[in-house]
């Protein structure tokens, strides 16, 4: 499929359409309620595949460029990044922390600060990850937004934090023919959080980190979660990670086949996923390698949450989930919605609130919106 078809196909096929009572008036916030309290921009930069995006921070008094990444569980470093930052490698036998696909993870790096727009903290910790884009340090996960509402703006390329401290529901200040609100689920991917922390872990974090991972233990711990909502995919019902951090919604082939009777036998290579790989300092004549993905996709009729349809969505159907898990309990969703789908959306997840509120991207965000600073 061509990116004109593409583009063609989601812009035209975006809906916000009454569901029972969970569309809202974007105009109508009650005067008694304070504006919302910015306290945190940033600018998003696409990457090179033109859905997902980066925003730049500082780590250590270095600026680098993150991934914008709900699906991340945790936020991440590559190796290079932590080596040119200067960050020496941990062992994470003490803590149990868990990446993207629900497997242990081993290593993580700990910042001595993080500066993010106006907000400053330090001793963050980020697992050992790989990025599939080289101007990429990393990304930012979860356990750097859910202490904050989090807004993005793709039109506009923005994302901006604001204090969870308003009044709930009243965080619509964006112009917009019609907002849904669609209910989001933060779950762990490991049953036995929150992580033990033993002294020699505890020492290395930061207090309010710590404190907050074990505080927040009953209702959802931060280290390695998912953002995830219902969705109706074809008239079946699947609960779905939000996913930010995947370029194409994607569906695992064992429901694709039992639900769907969609086949997972022969992946075909897809041209617009082709990147080149070539050594650092590499020797002139060196020869370049070009990489192919291998990915089988398939074209659904629907997929609604909350308000929003989306007709004709794309999916990557991917290998079925692992039989043999290092950690990870509950086991991923079956369906994972991605950017193909959230870029056309303004979306603002009010994470104190357990609400995602969506409309159609492309409207000029209105002013008047106080300004503060505080830590991530």
């Amino acid at each position: 499929m061509s990116k004109s078809a593409f583009v063609r196909i989601t812009t035209s096929a975006l809906a916000l359409m009454a569901t029972g009572g969970m569309l809202l008036d974007a105009q109508a916030l009650p005067r008694s309620c304070g504006p919302l309290k910015e306290v945190a921009s940033l600018e998003m930069s696409a990457l090179a595949d033109g859905a997902r995006v980066s925003v730049p921070l500082k780590i250590n008094g270095t600026p680098v460029h993150l991934l914008v990444d709900t699906g991340a569980g945790m936020s991440s470093l590559t190796k290079p990044a932590a080596a040119m930052l200067g960050m020496r490698p941990r062992d994470s036998e003490t803590m149990h922390l868990v990446n993207e696909d629900g497997a242990a993870v081993h290593r993580y790096y700990v910042a001595d600060g993080l500066q993010l727009g106006g907000l400053v903290t330090r001793n963050i910790p980020f697992v050992q990850g790989d990025i599939d884009d080289a101007r990429v340090s990393g990304a930012i996960g979860p356990d750097l937004m859910m202490r904050y509402d989090v807004e993005m703006d793709f039109s506009q390329q923005k994302l901006t934090y604001f204090s969870q401290a308003h009044c709930p529901g009243h965080v619509v200040h964006w112009q917009a023919d019609a907002v849904t609100q669609v209910p989001i689920s933060i779950t762990p991917r490991a049953k036995d959080y929150p992580p033990t922390l033993l002294p020699s872990a505890i020492g290395s974090l930061s207090p309010d980190f710590v404190a907050m991972a074990i505080t927040l233990a009953d209702r959802s711990p931060i280290l390695g979660t998912d953002i995830r909502a219902k969705v109706m995919l074809d008239g079946h019902a699947f609960i779905a990670n939000i996913d930010t951090g995947l370029d194409i919604s994607t569906i695992n082939s064992k429901a694709a086949r039992d639900t769907f009777a969609v086949a997972f036998d022969n992946p075909r290579p897809e041209v617009s996923q082709a990147r080149q790989v070539q050594p650092p300092q590499a020797a002139p004549g060196t020869e370049t390698v070009v990489v192919t993905a291998q990915r089988e996709q398939h074209q659904f009729h629907t997929l609604t949450f909350g308000g929003v349809t989306v007709v004709n969505p794309l999916f990557v159907v991917k290998p079925g989930p692992m039989s043999v898990r290092s950690a990870g309990d509950p086991s991923p969703p079956d369906v994972t919605i991605g950017m193909n789908v959230l870029r056309n959306l303004h979306l603002y997840f009010a994470f104190g609130e357990r609400m995602l509120y969506a409309s159609a991207a492309g409207v000029q965000a209105q002013t008047g919106k106080d300004e503060g600073a505080g830590t991530p």
